[in-house]
């Protein structure tokens, strides 16, 4: 009984020290703060009102102005914004949007995109998905190609940037001649 009453504090934190251990053997970690219970995706940030910079050698490449983003774990969605792009030779080009669901470098443009390039060439199509490193916009839907020679109706427009080709399903055009 002397060695109880003499040793009662150490007793008392070797108890502690054994059921933080036995807490440490027997309960699994939680994970992550917030746990996906019904497979719904947390936004992990949401903006409004934005304004971006891409900033490509000491020069702005990229503005894009909006209303609204919203980045998850894997993917952002935009609403209401204007991307302008410096392009190398000197002109400039305009994408406007209602809505983009952008997941790595694919924008899809999912109520309609309109595009104006500062040499007169421009579109509108309904919807469409656009692949930035392949710089191919694949359009589904109506569409209208303005340009100086003319304007093309037609649907399912295709525009290779980089090879200047644009190809679509049931062009009806109006050619200015001069």
């Amino acid at each position: 009984m002397s060695f109880l009453r003499n040793n009662i504090i150490f007793l008392f934190f070797l108890l502690i020290l054994s059921l933080i251990i036995l807490a440490l053997l027997f309960f699994k970690p939680r994970g992550e703060v917030f746990i996906d219970t019904d497979n719904t995706d947390i936004a992990k940030i949401e903006v409004k009102g934005f304004r971006m910079y891409q900033i490509k050698e000491n020069v702005t490449d990229t503005i894009i102005v909006g209303n609204q983003a919203i980045q998850y774990r894997d993917h952002e969605i935009f609403n209401n914004i204007l991307i302008s792009r410096f392009l190398e030779n000197g002109q400039f080009e305009d994408v406007r949007a209602s809505r983009v669901y952008r997941k790595q470098d694919i924008y899809r443009f999912i109520n309609g995109v309109d595009y104006k390039k500062s040499d007169g060439m421009s579109f509108v199509s309904q919807t469409g998905v656009l692949n930035l490193k392949t710089e191919v916009f694949n359009g589904k839907g109506d569409f209208e190609l303005k340009n100086s020679q003319g304007v093309v109706n037609g649907i399912d427009i295709v525009y290779d940037k980089k090879k200047e080709i644009v190809k679509a399903k049931k062009i009806k055009s109006k050619i200015r001649l001069d």
